[in-house]
């Protein structure tokens, strides 16, 4: 019986992007972010200063306003401080680790892969990914602040090129 709900709930779970738009992907893509609150979508890319990544601001980000026709917004300043900024540091040439400023304990990487293409590295659950996106259910809440119940992670196995699926849940 405990096997059949837990089917059932991988299942359920497996389906929780079901309908969620895609946006579009450009060469300086990095990965996204979409949540259970809306459609609306965060999306990462590099910043360049010709060859390598810009040290003033390695990330650029803006807001998908899928709830407003697809629009392309920036970040407003409370996205931007509590929620979607990051917290970037240099730790070599074309290197950087970072942040998201509203999960300070998750590290990611910054650098460029194969062919000179940008991408975040992490390790989630114990495993190394390239990230494509990150999915946020939120739990259903009446105050201003949304509480995250688990972040779903997808990517790239660095090794074995397979794509991964890693849910982390919050505490």
């Amino acid at each position: 019986m405990k096997k059949i709900w837990f089917l059932l709930f991988i299942s359920i779970s497996m389906q929780a992007q079901k309908g969620y738009p895609t946006p579009t992907i450009t060469d300086d893509h990095l990965f996204y972010i979409q949540h259970s609150k809306n459609h609306n979508t965060f999306v990462y890319e590099a910043n360049f200063d010709g060859k390598k990544f810009d040290d003033s601001e390695p990330i650029k980000i803006h807001r998908v306003a899928y709830t407003k026709g697809g629009v392309k917004e920036e970040l407003t300043k409370i996205q931007r401080k509590l929620a979607y900024g990051v917290d970037v540091h240099k730790l070599k040439e074309n290197h950087y680790e970072f942040t998201l400023v509203s999960y300070p304990d998750k590290k990611l990487y910054l650098e460029l892969g194969t062919k000179d293409k940008p991408q975040v590295r992490t390790v989630i659950n114990g495993k190394k990914m390239i990230l494509a996106k990150m999915y946020l259910s939120m739990e259903e809440s009446s105050s201003l602040k949304p509480k995250v119940e688990y972040i779903d992670f997808y990517g790239v196995d660095p090794e074995t090129k397979k794509e991964i699926k890693e849910r982390f849940f919050m505490k």
